[in-house]
């Protein structure tokens, strides 16, 4: 009798078993199914927003751009068929005004069409964001790239550089930073990229998480990247390092 008992329980002990791994089975598989269609969401933003990007830069360049060129040289028309001064320093001041909102619009469209491509590798176009802010901008950005980093995915490496942009932006606005450093190293399997400021800092616990820091956080999981934000201390400026998979982002 005890040894039937004996049985039956074993049985029973060994159905459950099989059934707990049924559902763990199950539960992963409906995970996998869930980031996948996550995954597949989130390019689907990324490349309408690609696409809006590449209509602005557009609208910017062949409309914006040269119709302020026109009122440009018409105020300077104006400007030497006045006589009088206080007229003349007044079309000055505009012209000034105008010349700086041109200058504004040529780095609006630089920096919103800039992409990876056949002709450009990736750290070729960090190369020139990173020059194009040290010119243009008011802080300085310092930048290492090891020499042995493999060719990244256009799509991917497009999307590392709107990554690099807005942690750029996010400093500029918010951080009161004068300087930037980026390091991008690898090894046989990893990329590795560390960016940091010097300037106030945040935790990231302790802020409302703009669309910015989502749209940081998305492209990195987007290619299974693991981020850490912020492990120093709040006053010692802003830091983000990120480890992705080299074969989710390389040819």
């Amino acid at each position: 009798m005890d040894r039937v008992i004996l049985i039956i329980l074993t049985v029973v002990i060994l159905l459950l078993i099989t059934f707990g791994i049924g559902i763990y089975i199950v539960i992963t598989r409906l995970y996998r199914q869930l980031r996948k269609r996550e995954a597949e969401a989130i390019e689907s933003i990324i490349t309408a927003q690609e696409r809006e990007r590449a209509t602005i830069s557009r609208e910017v360049h062949d409309n914006l751009g040269p119709m302020l060129s026109i009122t440009q040289m018409q105020i300077g028309y104006l400007q030497e068929q006045t006589e009088l001064s206080f007229q003349k320093e007044l079309l000055t001041k505009i012209q000034n005004q105008l010349r700086e909102a041109i200058r504004q619009c040529r780095n609006i469209s630089h920096m919103i069409s800039s992409e990876v491509n056949s002709a450009k590798s990736f750290q070729a176009v960090l190369r020139e964001q990173v020059t194009f802010i040290n010119e243009f901008g008011n802080i300085t950005v310092q930048l290492s790239v090891t020499e042995n980093l493999p060719s990244i995915d256009p799509d991917k490496g497009t999307s590392l550089i709107r990554v690099f942009q807005e942690l750029l932006v996010n400093t500029i606005r918010h951080a009161e930073a004068t300087e930037v450093f980026i390091e991008i190293e690898t090894n046989p399997e990893y990329l590795f990229f560390n960016y940091r400021d010097n300037g106030k800092g945040f935790q990231l616990k302790t802020v409302t998480t703009g669309l910015g820091i989502q749209n940081i956080t998305k492209r990195i999981e987007i290619v299974d990247g693991r981020q850490v934000w912020n492990e120093q201390k709040v006053d010692s400026g802003m830091n983000l390092q990120v480890m992705i998979p080299l074969h989710k982002i390389s040819l």
